[in-house]
């Protein structure tokens, strides 16, 4: 049975925040980049031998066949393809994304430079002897099947595997790199992104497991494009069917364009368990709802984190938990973080308690809030005015799970309006219940703060009770 986009993200995060998560790139990340799929660089070659691509057509056996062409070879193949991607040089927003997972390997299977291009700073083992050269003091990117160097004058850096010959003898000429793959492959968990069985490449997933087979409750994880043909879609299912048979869990998009919303989720999951809190209005109101949502909240894990500006929703709510924590014994002021701006010649802000831990900065408020929200997972607003509808947007912009606490009234009932106006709004990949969607606006305010809890569950991927 497929998996969701919410099973798929917390899984694969849990394997990040575990140390042994290791992301695998298939081609469609690249072609959602807007570089030709594999039908369209290779449907010229079987041209110029008189073939015509079909449907599930063996790509690596027409590669074979152009190279062993009088009206081909393995010269005009490598040329062909150099001369196809080389241009592409730019890396698209899913490259960046994936450069902002926290993870120490990743592999891939494209020819271009992409990938190295948007993490920069990391090792690049594109030979099987340069795979030696892997290790923890650098992030590695791991190009199996070949390399463009990207320069003035682009050249292979790793010839590619391409021809059914090359794949064949891919454990003979790479022992080393397939040697680490399997280690990769039987020691940590995979997950396999951009991949479908129209992609020649796909069948290395399909090789590793049924190979070396794992349990069902096994963590290995794929995205796999659905296709719309019919024929295709039976092949597929059977494929996925065969996959998930081997302890390989699926999840399906329609379109690689998918990709980077996923990816977007993926970092946000990623990040530490913290969510920022929005808000202001009345003292006593904000009080009164802050004691309310830490009494909800007292029973979630000592590891989640709130971060704010230190204004009167953040200050109210820091003190609340602070005093329950303490209470329970699990009290760590470096969990709740007030950010302030250091402002030359300006007083320290007044605070009537000592909870939380004070971070002075010298940025403005627009990068402060920013560069803080990038390391959350959700944004809770309570109330609130303007400046509260900057910082929700500024959330949406980075994918932040949005819990407007609409009974407060201000930004916070504004917020669940809009959001909710075209349907249910998703939370971590997966809609919101109605019922629990309602209750954020509920003229009950225990009721209210409950089900603000319940929504914060969903957007810092807790699991379900």
């Amino acid at each position: 049975m497929t998996i969701d986009q919410f099973e798929l993200v917390n899984r694969f995060g849990a394997a990040v925040e575990a140390g042994v998560g290791t992301l695998f790139a298939g081609a469609g990340l690249s072609a959602a980049a807007g570089l030709p799929t594999w039908p369209t660089l290779l449907a010229p070659l079987a041209n110029q031998i008189g073939l015509s691509l079909r449907p599930n057509e063996d790509l690596p056996l027409i590669a074979e066949y152009f190279e062993q062409s009088p009206a081909g070879g393995r010269h005009q193949l490598e040329h062909h393809l150099l001369t196809a991607l080389a241009p592409f040089v730019t890396p698209a927003p899913g490259h960046e994304l994936v450069a902002a997972l926290p993870v120490r390997e990743v592999w891939t299977t494209n020819y271009d430079p992409l990938l190295e291009l948007a993490i920069g700073d990391c090792t690049v083992a594109a030979t099987d002897e340069s795979v030696l050269t892997v290790g923890d003091q650098k992030r590695s990117v791991i190009k199996m099947h070949g390399s463009i160097e990207h320069a003035a004058s682009p050249t292979w850096e790793a010839r590619p595997i391409i021809t059914r010959g090359d794949y064949e003898r891919y454990e003979e000429t790479h022992p080393r790199m397939w040697a680490r793959l399997r280690a990769s492959y039987l020691t940590r968990t995979m997950l396999f992104l951009g991949f479908s069985f129209t992609d020649p490449n796909v069948e290395l997933l399909l090789r590793l497991a049924r190979r070396y087979q794992t349990t069902s409750s096994s963590s290995h994880l794929t995205v796999l494009r659905r296709p719309t043909d019919p024929d295709e879609l039976r092949l597929h299912e059977l494929r996925v069917r065969d996959l998930e048979a081997s302890g390989v869990q699926v999840h399906e998009i329609a379109d690689f364009k998918e990709l980077e919303p996923l990816l977007r989720a993926m970092v946000r999951r990623a990040q530490p368990p913290r969510f920022f809190i929005s808000g202001s209005g009345d003292l006593s109101e904000i009080q009164m709802w802050c004691d309310k949502l830490a009494l909800a909240l007292a029973d979630r894990p000592a590891s989640w984190q709130i971060a704010s500006l230190g204004g009167p929703a953040g200050w109210e709510m820091t003190k609340a938990l602070s005093a329950l924590r303490q209470a329970k014994g699990c009290y760590e002021p470096e969990r709740l973080l007030l950010y302030f701006r250091a402002l030359a010649g300006a007083a320290a802000p007044p605070l009537d308690a000592r909870a939380g831990t004070a971070v002075f900065t010298n940025l403005d408020r627009e990068p402060l809030v920013k560069s803080v929200l990038e390391h959350c997972r959700a944004l809770l607003v309570v109330g609130g005015g303007a400046k509260s509808a900057e910082e929700v947007q500024w959330a949406q912009d980075l994918g932040l799970g949005i819990v407007p606490l609409a009974a407060s009234g201000g930004t916070a009932k504004t917020a669940w309006e809009r959001l909710g106006a075209s349907g249910l709004p998703n939370l971590g990949g997966r809609p919101v219940q109605a019922a629990l969607w309602g209750q954020l606006a509920d003229t009950n305010a225990t009721v209210a703060a409950m089900a603000a809890a319940q929504a914060l569950d969903q957007a810092m991927y807790a699991p379900r009770p």
